[in-house]
């Protein structure tokens, strides 16, 4: 994942990152993130915000993170996957969201995950993936590759169910035709 954000990054003039974390805990798996980045990148002066989530409870804080995110190259949330995301979270997301235009990007998911929910994806994950597709970034997290279910309303999930053989179907294709009528 950090070599396709490094490719994202060189496409740019801009060299920046905001990243927004949960806990001081999940903090250090995005400082890694960060570090491997800058070093694949050799960008060692690349701008890096931080932003916790208490941070962004602040209405002044908060106003100059939405700054800062709107303008970012990467976004990066790292955050545990479970749940589902604080109100305030959601509405500063949509602040910034509204304000980036038609800037190109990458919305980077960090996401923590406890052993039993590896294999679907959370509503969090679900959220991000959603956020990234209207702001028209990329998104990127180590989970989707590991996940032994699409995600909604992606092409995988649509080749899934494409290819899904249900009862009712099975019925419609092992029913025989009837030959038609005589002609009189």
């Amino acid at each position: 994942m950090v070599q396709y954000v490094t490719k994202q990054i060189e496409a740019r003039s801009a060299k920046s990152l905001v990243v927004i974390y949960e806990d001081p805990a999940i903090r250090e798996r995005a400082v890694r993130f960060c570090e491997r980045l800058a070093e694949e990148q050799n960008f060692p002066d690349m701008n890096m915000d931080w932003w916790s989530f208490p941070l962004l409870s602040e209405s002044t804080l908060a106003h100059d993170a939405v700054e800062k995110a709107a303008k970012a190259d990467v976004v990066v949330f790292a955050m545990d996957a479970r749940g589902d995301l604080p109100e305030e979270i959601k509405l500063w997301i949509e602040k910034w969201l509204n304000k980036r235009s038609e800037r190109e990007g990458a919305l980077v998911g960090l996401l923590g995950r406890q052993d039993g929910l590896q294999e679907i994806a959370s509503f969090r994950e679900i959220y991000l993936r959603h956020v990234a597709r209207r702001a028209g970034m990329d998104y990127l997290s180590h989970a989707a590759p590991t996940l032994r279910r699409a995600m909604p309303n992606s092409i995988d999930s649509f080749n899934e169910r494409a290819g899904r053989v249900t009862s009712v179907l099975d019925g419609i294709l092992q029913k025989h035709p009837h030959s038609p009528p005589p002609v009189l």
